[in-house]
């Protein structure tokens, strides 16, 4: 599941990018100015970008709906952070994943999060 999670969570950062690109590039259109009609003078400009930023968004909320899919929480879309539900010796935990990590190498408790990250002791591998 990883490589398939690095391969959509790069996806969305790519996403986050245009999307933020275009939100800016909005605001730049509406400073050039508005007609004495109230109409935007860059008005075809500003729908090309809304169109563009409406579909970063819809793919991002696709692909964070495919990942929830499979049982996985997304945490953090910029660090790409997850984490998987998982039971190890009867005890619920989460395991964590980041983005440019290698494999799936920490866990934490249910209420701790990303700052009570703990490395997978050895024993648990054995089970």
């Amino acid at each position: 599941m990883i490589p398939r999670l690095r391969r959509d969570l790069e996806r969305v950062r790519q996403l986050i990018r245009v999307a933020r690109e275009k939100t800016r590039e909005k605001e730049m259109i509406k400073a050039v100015g508005y007609r004495k009609d109230g109409s935007l003078i860059m008005h075809v400009d500003y729908v090309q970008a809304q169109a563009k930023l409406e579909e970063a968004v819809r793919e991002i909320n696709a692909i964070i709906d495919a990942i929830h899919g499979e049982g996985v929480q997304v945490k953090d879309l910029e660090r790409g952070l997850v984490d998987f539900p998982a039971v190890i010796h009867g005890r619920e935990v989460l395991l964590c994943w980041e983005l440019g990590e290698p494999s799936v190498m920490y866990y934490h408790d249910l209420t701790a999060g990303y700052i009570g990250r703990k490395p997978i002791p050895e024993d648990w591998y054995r089970e």
